[in-house]
């Protein structure tokens, strides 16, 4: 076969979403030229890392929340990254100025606020242009949300923090260590959820109330639309409440769902595996037909379309939330 003595396993690395180029063909050092177990195995690992390139769930550019305000919207992710669009399909990258892992975005006083990792807090008043904010906050971020006036955001440590104007954040007591790992706003109520199904609420963001969310799954995401808070986590969990305090939950036929919206009179899920899922109630939901089966970790809608992001950068839209075209 040709091969040099120096030649060991060689071969391009697989590329990321969005690159060019296939995987390249494997070589094998003069020593392995026979075939053996160790050879094979080697062949193994090697395919293994380049991956068969038909979807599947890769962390590379991974997107992991998006909304949509000031007619733009924008999505964050790992690796400190930031994209914009204006019809929801072509995304843009931004620079964001960190480098650590952005987990969650929302619209409000005027400004986008992103929460990431070790408590980083981003604004911008047109997604393009970000400064880093001041913050006492060391705990991951996960969850961002406006309501009253009010910017929240929950995280890891049971961290909660508020803001009138994005800029300036005070600490709030949440009385738990649990990990919260998203916060909604309806009705003149925040609702916060996390893992082993802890939720709380408050009417101002700076006083909150534990309540029985009616599982002990972790829970990922809350909405509110046409009266009615909706919850989504682990195992497909789903629940519904018209006052945020008293719960219908239970476990529905889909795998764990990370995100929730609501528009066009229907609430929106996504998961793990590509999973959508839709409602018009918030209690019984009606699976749709995805075009991926890369995780799908956050869902918006604006400019009359739903778009949805996740694993590898996956960016997924739809007009009616049942008929979704990959971007």
């Amino acid at each position: 076969m040709g091969f040099s003595r120096k030649q060991g396993i060689a071969g391009r690395r697989c590329a990321r979403r969005g690159a060019l180029g296939p995987c390249s063909t494997v070589a094998f050092p003069r020593m392995l030229r026979r075939p053996s177990a160790i050879a094979f195995g080697l062949l193994a690992i090697a395919l293994a890392a380049c991956g068969s390139g038909g979807g599947g769930n890769s962390t590379a550019n991974t997107l992991s929340g998006v909304t949509f305000g000031a007619s733009t919207f924008v999505a964050v992710g790992n690796d400190g990254r930031i994209r914009t669009s204006s019809d929801g399909k072509s995304f843009t990258g931004r620079t964001s100025g960190v480098t650590g892992t952005l987990n969650a975005v929302a619209f409000g006083a005027g400004l986008f606020v992103v929460a990431g990792d070790s408590g980083v807090l981003l604004s911008s008043s047109d997604g393009v242009t970000w400064a880093v904010e001041s913050a006492a906050l060391t705990d991951s971020l996960q969850g961002v949300a406006f309501g009253n006036g009010t910017l929240v955001v929950v995280g890891f440590g049971g961290t909660i923090a508020t803001s009138s104007d994005g800029h300036v954040w005070v600490p709030r007591s949440s009385g738990t260590t649990t990990p919260l790992r998203d916060v909604g706003f309806g009705d003149g109520l925040f609702v916060a959820v996390g893992d082993a199904g802890v939720l709380f609420t408050s009417a101002d963001g700076a006083v909150w109330s534990p309540a029985d969310s009616g599982t002990t799954d972790t829970l990922h995401a809350v909405q509110f639309g046409a009266g009615t808070f909706v919850l989504a986590g682990a195992n497909g969990t789903l629940g519904h409440s018209t006052d945020g305090r008293t719960w219908m939950t239970s476990r529905q036929a889909f795998p764990t769902l990370l995100g929730l919206t609501f528009a066009q009179n229907q609430f929106v899920a996504v998961g793990v595996g590509g999973t959508i899922a839709t409602s018009a109630d918030g209690a019984a939901f009606t699976g749709q037909k995805s075009p991926t089966i890369d995780d799908l970790r956050g869902v918006t809608f604006g400019a009359d379309t739903f778009t949805a992001v996740g694993a590898g950068g996956i960016v997924i839209a739809s007009p009616d939330a049942v008929t979704w075209t990959a971007h």
